[in-house]
Protein backbone atom coordinates (compact mmCIF):
# COMPACT_ATOMS: atom_id res chain seq x y z
CA UNK A 1 0.00 0.00 0.00
CA UNK A 2 1.37 3.53 -0.61
CA UNK A 3 0.51 6.29 1.81
CA UNK A 4 -1.00 9.64 0.57
CA UNK A 5 -1.79 12.78 2.85
CA UNK A 6 -4.77 14.85 1.99
CA UNK A 7 -3.99 18.34 4.10
CA UNK A 8 -6.32 21.39 4.00
CA UNK A 9 -5.71 25.15 5.60
CA UNK A 10 -7.91 24.52 8.57
CA UNK A 11 -4.19 21.75 9.58
CA UNK A 12 -5.88 18.25 9.15
CA UNK A 13 -3.39 16.13 8.18
CA UNK A 14 -5.48 13.08 7.12
CA UNK A 15 -3.26 9.98 6.21
CA UNK A 16 -5.44 7.98 3.32
CA UNK A 17 -4.26 4.22 1.95
CA UNK A 18 -4.32 4.11 -2.03
CA UNK A 19 -3.72 0.57 -3.71
CA UNK A 20 -0.66 -0.21 -5.29
CA UNK A 21 -0.76 -1.95 -8.74
CA UNK A 22 0.11 -5.10 -9.31
CA UNK A 23 2.58 -3.77 -12.06
CA UNK A 24 3.56 -0.83 -9.69
CA UNK A 25 7.13 0.85 -9.85
CA UNK A 26 10.50 0.18 -7.84
CA UNK A 27 9.74 1.23 -4.31
CA UNK A 28 10.29 5.20 -3.30
CA UNK A 29 13.17 3.03 -1.15
CA UNK A 30 15.05 1.47 -3.69
CA UNK A 31 14.92 5.07 -6.19
CA UNK A 32 16.13 6.82 -3.06
CA UNK A 33 18.94 4.38 -3.17
CA UNK A 34 19.22 4.76 -6.68
CA UNK A 35 19.92 8.34 -6.30
CA UNK A 36 22.67 7.91 -3.97
CA UNK A 37 24.53 5.66 -6.28
CA UNK A 38 23.90 8.14 -8.94
CA UNK A 39 24.77 11.01 -7.50
CA UNK A 40 27.94 8.92 -6.00
CA UNK A 41 29.31 7.19 -9.68
CA UNK A 42 28.44 10.06 -12.09
CA UNK A 43 27.72 13.79 -10.42
CA UNK A 44 27.18 14.90 -14.49
CA UNK A 45 24.57 12.52 -15.03
CA UNK A 46 22.65 13.29 -11.69
CA UNK A 47 22.64 17.30 -12.66
CA UNK A 48 21.59 16.25 -16.50
CA UNK A 49 18.88 14.13 -15.05
CA UNK A 50 17.76 17.26 -12.87
CA UNK A 51 18.02 19.35 -15.50
CA UNK A 52 15.63 17.43 -17.90
CA UNK A 53 13.25 15.15 -15.81
CA UNK A 54 9.86 16.74 -16.13
CA UNK A 55 8.43 17.91 -12.81
CA UNK A 56 5.74 15.80 -12.17
CA UNK A 57 4.94 11.74 -12.37
CA UNK A 58 5.32 10.71 -15.63
CA UNK A 59 7.56 8.19 -15.88
CA UNK A 60 11.18 8.95 -15.75
CA UNK A 61 14.03 8.44 -18.45
CA UNK A 62 16.77 6.73 -17.31
CA UNK A 63 18.21 6.01 -20.59
CA UNK A 64 20.76 8.23 -20.06
CA UNK A 65 22.40 6.45 -17.36
CA UNK A 66 23.33 2.85 -20.30
CA UNK A 67 26.96 2.65 -20.70
CA UNK A 68 28.10 5.27 -18.32
CA UNK A 69 29.42 4.84 -14.47
CA UNK A 70 26.19 5.12 -13.41
CA UNK A 71 24.95 2.26 -15.41
CA UNK A 72 24.29 -0.05 -12.10
CA UNK A 73 22.21 2.32 -10.41
CA UNK A 74 19.10 2.26 -12.99
CA UNK A 75 16.06 1.05 -10.23
CA UNK A 76 14.07 -0.52 -12.93
CA UNK A 77 11.36 0.74 -15.60
CA UNK A 78 8.21 3.25 -14.18
CA UNK A 79 10.44 5.28 -11.69
CA UNK A 80 7.94 8.82 -11.67
CA UNK A 81 10.36 11.32 -12.38
CA UNK A 82 8.97 13.50 -9.35
CA UNK A 83 10.65 10.74 -7.25
CA UNK A 84 13.35 10.30 -8.92
CA UNK A 85 14.07 14.10 -8.83
CA UNK A 86 13.58 13.80 -5.24
CA UNK A 87 16.49 11.21 -4.56
CA UNK A 88 18.83 13.31 -6.54
CA UNK A 89 17.94 16.50 -4.80
CA UNK A 90 18.03 15.04 -1.65
CA UNK A 91 21.71 13.35 -1.87
CA UNK A 92 23.11 16.28 -3.96
CA UNK A 93 21.40 18.58 -0.77
CA UNK A 94 23.64 16.27 1.81
CA UNK A 95 26.49 16.05 0.02
CA UNK A 96 27.04 20.17 -1.73
CA UNK A 97 25.19 22.00 1.73
CA UNK A 98 25.44 19.48 4.64
CA UNK A 99 22.84 21.23 6.59
CA UNK A 100 21.22 24.62 6.32
CA UNK A 101 23.11 27.38 6.86
CA UNK A 102 26.53 26.23 6.21
CA UNK A 103 28.76 27.15 3.15
CA UNK A 104 28.55 24.74 -0.18
CA UNK A 105 31.67 22.51 -0.45
CA UNK A 106 31.91 24.14 -4.06
CA UNK A 107 30.15 26.44 -4.83
CA UNK A 108 30.71 26.43 -8.19
CA UNK A 109 29.24 22.70 -8.96
CA UNK A 110 25.85 23.60 -7.14
CA UNK A 111 22.87 22.58 -9.89
CA UNK A 112 20.32 25.07 -10.70
CA UNK A 113 16.56 23.20 -10.52
CA UNK A 114 14.80 26.21 -11.83
CA UNK A 115 11.99 25.28 -10.12
CA UNK A 116 8.90 27.25 -9.25
CA UNK A 117 9.16 29.08 -5.97
CA UNK A 118 6.73 30.75 -3.42
CA UNK A 119 5.28 34.12 -4.10
CA UNK A 120 3.86 35.87 -0.76
CA UNK A 121 1.12 33.98 0.73
CA UNK A 122 -0.07 30.65 0.41
CA UNK A 123 -0.98 28.06 -2.27
CA UNK A 124 -4.59 27.06 -3.03
CA UNK A 125 -3.71 24.05 -5.49
CA UNK A 126 -2.31 20.40 -6.28
CA UNK A 127 -1.03 21.08 -10.14
CA UNK A 128 2.61 20.64 -9.85
CA UNK A 129 3.55 24.00 -10.46
CA UNK A 130 1.54 24.83 -7.19
CA UNK A 131 2.63 21.99 -5.11
CA UNK A 132 6.47 23.25 -5.70
CA UNK A 133 5.60 26.42 -4.32
CA UNK A 134 3.77 25.23 -1.51
CA UNK A 135 7.19 23.12 -0.78
CA UNK A 136 9.22 25.82 -0.92
CA UNK A 137 6.97 27.76 1.57
CA UNK A 138 7.11 24.87 4.24
CA UNK A 139 11.08 24.52 3.71
CA UNK A 140 11.91 28.06 4.23
CA UNK A 141 9.64 28.13 7.04
CA UNK A 142 11.21 25.06 8.86
CA UNK A 143 14.34 24.02 7.92
CA UNK A 144 14.66 21.95 11.14
CA UNK A 145 12.12 19.52 10.42
CA UNK A 146 12.80 19.34 6.60
CA UNK A 147 16.58 18.35 7.58
CA UNK A 148 14.95 15.96 9.80
CA UNK A 149 13.23 14.50 7.05
CA UNK A 150 16.11 14.40 4.67
CA UNK A 151 18.29 12.73 6.95
CA UNK A 152 15.60 9.45 7.40
CA UNK A 153 15.26 6.62 5.97
CA UNK A 154 12.62 6.19 3.47
CA UNK A 155 9.52 4.35 5.01
CA UNK A 156 10.66 5.31 8.68
CA UNK A 157 9.42 6.08 11.74
CA UNK A 158 12.29 8.73 11.44
CA UNK A 159 10.76 10.10 8.49
CA UNK A 160 7.08 9.61 9.41
CA UNK A 161 7.84 11.69 13.28
CA UNK A 162 9.64 14.90 10.59
CA UNK A 163 6.53 14.59 8.66
CA UNK A 164 4.34 15.33 11.90
CA UNK A 165 6.91 17.76 12.49
CA UNK A 166 6.21 19.76 9.38
CA UNK A 167 2.70 19.59 9.70
CA UNK A 168 1.97 23.14 10.95
CA UNK A 169 3.92 24.58 8.39
CA UNK A 170 2.70 21.88 5.36
CA UNK A 171 -1.08 23.12 6.60
CA UNK A 172 -0.22 27.14 6.71
CA UNK A 173 1.17 27.25 3.42
CA UNK A 174 -2.50 26.54 2.28
CA UNK A 175 -4.55 29.06 1.05
CA UNK A 176 -7.70 29.17 3.27
CA UNK A 177 -10.64 26.64 1.65
CA UNK A 178 -8.41 25.18 -0.32
CA UNK A 179 -7.05 21.42 0.01
CA UNK A 180 -3.99 19.55 -1.30
CA UNK A 181 -3.53 15.76 -1.77
CA UNK A 182 0.04 14.39 -1.72
CA UNK A 183 1.84 10.88 -2.07
CA UNK A 184 4.15 10.12 0.64
CA UNK A 185 6.67 9.57 -2.02
CA UNK A 186 5.84 12.76 -3.72
CA UNK A 187 6.05 14.73 -0.46
CA UNK A 188 9.52 13.71 0.52
CA UNK A 189 10.22 14.70 -2.65
CA UNK A 190 9.18 17.95 -3.44
CA UNK A 191 10.88 18.97 0.21
CA UNK A 192 13.89 16.98 -1.05
CA UNK A 193 14.37 19.60 -4.35
CA UNK A 194 12.97 22.65 -2.48
CA UNK A 195 15.25 22.25 -0.02
CA UNK A 196 18.70 22.51 -2.24
CA UNK A 197 17.17 25.18 -4.45
CA UNK A 198 16.51 27.34 -1.35
CA UNK A 199 19.80 27.20 -0.56
CA UNK A 200 20.96 27.44 -4.19
CA UNK A 201 19.17 30.73 -4.39
CA UNK A 202 20.38 31.59 -1.05
CA UNK A 203 24.02 31.38 -1.51
CA UNK A 204 24.17 33.12 -5.06
CA UNK A 205 22.05 35.94 -3.46
CA UNK A 206 18.41 35.41 -4.80
CA UNK A 207 16.38 34.62 -1.82
CA UNK A 208 14.35 36.88 -0.69
CA UNK A 209 11.85 36.26 2.72
CA UNK A 210 8.32 36.41 2.06
CA UNK A 211 7.78 39.90 3.83
CA UNK A 212 10.31 41.21 1.04
CA UNK A 213 8.33 39.78 -1.60
CA UNK A 214 4.64 41.66 -1.60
Amino acid sequence: MKQAYLLTAAGALAALAAATPASAAPSAASVYEAGRCIVDSDRRIAASLLRNLPLDSRPADLSGLRGGRASGCNPGPGVPAMVMRGALAQELFLRDFRSFGVEPRNPDRLVNLNLPVQTYGAVGSSAPGDLYRWSDCVVRNDTANTERLLRSRVGSSEEANAISGLQSYMTACIAADSQLSVRSSELRSVIAQSAYYSMYRYWLGDLRTARSER
